[in-house]
């Protein structure tokens, strides 16, 4: 593949492909491609999708995305970066010497990557979408029968379907991304909306309301406490026991993993909430945050996966379009908490990512007016409870992609639907047989939040 397709006679790129048929052999026609991990994270090449050839019959082809994964040609992964990690978690989120040795390792790494001739700018959404179009015309795939993405990569899914009409002939998105204040953070509006979910959820359990009385009011008083006296305590990470330290934007970034990142404590929230009003921690809050990469945890759906690279990630985050301002004041009018705490603007409004990306060098792309719909069944799976692709963003997407677009509500899900529930898997594979029409609206109604005692 060109690194820049602008420079034909410029550097080249290897890109390592799979192709997974169904163990059993194709029973559906024609081939399928996969977008996904979320940007910066390394799908496991032909693992990730094989399930998804067997279940749906048809063979796929994939791409180890651009930037990112053990076998491209070009990595950039920030290794620089990486040892911050373990500072981190004694430290308060707004800690300066932290941020600015962040922003002096994002610096530097993308400093060495310019000094070897590689342009952070080459490794966006849009070349990446190329890339598959450049796979399809290498395979001599006339339209791909079936696409599907994952998390953020939905972004890469979405531009490919703009920019080569008639290539896809039906598609489907696992906790798509579409909330812009910051690229791909979805912000604080988007943390709110699952918060809302949550409480009414605990608030119509009776178990949970009896252990948890008025969790939104507890929310509240948790910030209100840590922000002048943040929880101490210690977790035990590869054998060695750390000191943690979680003030309010620590809470407010670990209550969004919770929600939105996959693998995060979403059983025990409620229970890390009360205590935290109470001035206590709760061990999973402690694990959490001990093990949280550098500004992982509330800025990326997805934080123990040692191929992520943060050059990716840095690039098409940094690279998008500018959001309106504030983040807060994009909360939908049925948001019921509130978004002003100082705790939410330290996270989304002042985040460390600001001056990273100024550190990085690839500047805010214009957002040049186009038409969202696109001319071809499209299936939104979305998590009610998933705050990197909250409901509403997700309701309002399929409204604006066309009269073919269906979403499907996984009521007790978050983060990747696919991976955690039969019944989202179940109703993928029977709308794909037939996508132009609807998949049935109440296939994972018997989903339901769980907290844990």
């Amino acid at each position: 593949m060109l690194a820049d397709r602008q420079e034909p006679a410029g550097a080249t790129i290897a890109l390592l492909v799979a192709r997974v048929p169904p163990p059993a052999g194709p029973t559906s026609p024609g081939t399928g491609t996969s977008f996904g991990f979320n940007f910066g994270d390394a799908e496991p090449l032909s693992g990730a999708i094989a399930a998804g050839t067997s279940r749906m019959g048809r063979t796929s082809l994939q791409l180890e995305w651009r930037g990112s994964g053990p076998h491209t040609s070009t990595s950039l992964a920030c290794p620089e970066a990486d040892p911050l990690g373990a500072q981190a978690a004694s430290r308060p989120h707004d800690d300066p010497a932290l941020q600015d040795a962040f922003v002096a390792a994002v610096g530097a790494c993308a400093a060495r990557l310019r000094a070897d001739g590689i342009d952070p700018g080459d490794y966006t959404s849009t070349a990446m979408a190329q890339d598959v179009e450049d796979l399809r015309v290498a395979a001599d795939v006339d339209t791909w029968a079936m696409a599907g993405s994952y998390g953020t990569q939905s972004a890469v899914l979405l531009e490919y379907l703009r920019l080569h009409p008639g290539r896809v002939q039906a598609a489907y998105m696992d906790s798509p991304s579409f909330a812009s204040p910051d690229g791909f953070h979805g912000g604080a509006a988007a943390l709110q909306e699952t918060l809302d979910v949550l409480f009414d959820t605990c608030e119509q359990s009776p178990a949970c309301r009896a252990d948890h009385p008025d969790l939104r009011r507890s929310w509240d008083r948790a910030l209100d406490l840590l922000t002048t006296t943040p929880l101490t305590g210690t977790a035990t990470v590869a054998g060695q026991e750390v000191d943690v330290l979680v003030d309010a934007p620590k809470l407010v970034r670990a209550v969004r993993f919770a929600l939105g990142g996959e693998g995060g404590p979403l059983p025990a929230l409620p229970r890390i909430i009360t205590e935290a009003a109470h001035g206590r921690m709760a061990p999973e809050l402690a694990q959490a945050v001990a093990e949280d990469p550098i500004f992982c945890s509330g800025y990326r759906p997805l934080c123990h996966d040692r191929r992520f690279s943060l050059g990716a990630f840095l690039t098409n985050l940094c690279s998008a379009p500018p959001a309106p301002e504030p983040h807060v004041a994009e909360a939908s009018p049925g948001t019921k908490t509130k978004l002003a705490h100082p705790a939410i603007a330290a996270v989304f409004d002042d985040s460390p990512y600001e001056p990273a990306c100024q550190a990085w060098g690839t500047p805010p792309a214009k957002a040049p007016p186009r038409d969202d719909s696109v001319d071809i069944p499209l299936l939104l799976m979305s998590g009610a409870l998933n705050s990197f692709s909250p409901p509403e963003a997700t309701r309002t997407a399929a409204s604006q992609l066309g009269p073919m677009a269906y979403l499907l509500d996984v009521p007790g899900g978050s983060h990747n639907v696919l991976g955690f529930f039969e019944c989202a898997i179940s109703a993928r594979n029977e709308w794909s047989k037939r996508p132009e029409r609807p998949p049935r609206a109440d296939a994972c109604d018997d989903t339901q939040y769980a907290p844990a005692p």
